[in-house]
């Protein structure tokens, strides 16, 4: 476990990129091309690249059943979608028993999410039923005005309009989340979203050129909903799936990402340098200890980089040194509790 930790580390050191464009293509055509069997084909294998070279495959466990403690339902192992492994994950491995040596260089796995069914019917059950289309276009649509109408809002585009910006031709957002559930964080979805509403506006404002297309915007999160797809078409949003949304990042793009389940800081570093970045606020290792020293006085400073794994987007030295080698910040989003802390970023050409 220690070889491969050392080893881990050195080819991150060299500058390896552990995320690459090309590897989550390939596992986009590999899993498209399962799909298309329908029902699945038992013992179909999917090969995953690893940063050490090699080439790692495993068994596709798409439909397996699982019984359940009720016998009127059972789990079944639906499609998987990607699963992203952080620096930290890769080479902090506390508990023997969750070391897998196999996947042990894999930075991008699979992951399977369970869905109960009726055993004899085989119908989905759907533990969430999500609003109705119009009530939650309604609520995007009151979210909407009420963020246009703030001064946070105005201050935003104001600093906008006097920054130095560079090109732009795309907006894609990650885990901004559903607003179609009436839970808690709808609000903050919703604003959410308004920004991405706002950040293509401001870039389209600020486009010289009446010849350039106009600004796309993308947004991936596995849990919209389908009423959560159409009221996002509606608004010129188009979602996408996991990964494809990373496939289209690129130095053109405005990202946005508010506290994802996923680390898409550590994967941007790896893949693109955008033109500008509104995202959690980007920490060095003294920022970090003084932050967690201020909640809890008797931190052990040298703890700080094992809290990194209770994160899903920590920081990684790559990332501080993107942030801090091509990147001014312009501002930190307000109100801090809808965007949760996020800074904006911009690109220094």
């Amino acid at each position: 476990m220690l070889e491969v930790t050392e080893r881990i580390r050195s080819l991150y050191e060299q500058g390896l990129p552990f995320f690459k464009k090309s590897v989550f293509q390939d596992l986009v055509r590999q899993l498209d091309n399962c799909r298309a069997n329908d029902p699945p084909v038992e013992g179909q294998i999917i090969s995953i690249p690893a940063v050490d070279g090699s080439v790692v495959e495993v068994e596709l466990e798409t439909g397996l059943v699982m019984h359940h403690i009720d016998k009127e339902t059972e789990l079944v192992v639906m499609d998987p979608y990607l699963d992203y492994r952080t620096f930290q994950h890769l080479t902090i491995h506390d508990d023997p028993l969750y070391f897998s040596p196999h996947l042990a260089y894999c930075p991008t796995r699979l992951i399977y999410p369970l869905r109960s069914r009726r055993s004899s019917t085989k119908e989905i059950l759907d533990p969430w039923k999500p609003q109705a289309l119009e009530e939650v276009q309604d609520g995007l649509d009151a979210g909407i005005k009420m963020w246009e109408d703030s001064k946070d809002c105005r201050q935003l585009q104001s600093l906008f309009r006097a920054a130095s910006v560079p090109s732009i031709s795309k907006v894609v957002a990650f885990g901004c989340s559903t607003m179609a559930f009436k839970v808690d964080q709808r609000g903050t979805s919703i604003t959410q979203h308004a920004l991405i509403l706002t950040m293509r506006d401001i870039v389209k404002q600020m486009t010289k050129s009446p010849d350039k297309p106009g600004i796309q915007c993308f947004a991936q999160d596995p849990i919209y909903t389908e009423v959560d797809k159409e009221v996002l078409r509606r608004s010129g949003i188009t979602v996408l799936e996991d990964p494809r949304a990373f496939l289209e990042v690129d130095d053109e793009t405005v990202v946005v990402s508010f506290a994802p389940d996923i680390p898409v800081r550590q994967i941007i570093a790896d893949i693109a340098r955008p033109a500008v970045l509104i995202w959690n606020t980007v920490w060095d290792e003294d920022e970090a200890t003084a932050f967690w020293h201020a909640l809890h006085p008797s931190f052990n400073p040298g703890c700080a980089n094992r809290l990194t794994l209770a994160s899903t987007d920590p920081e990684s030295s790559r990332l501080i040194d993107m942030i801090r080698d091509h990147y001014s910040e312009l501002t930190t989003l307000e109100p801090k509790e809808r965007f949760t802390g996020a800074t904006v970023y911009i690109r220094r050409d």
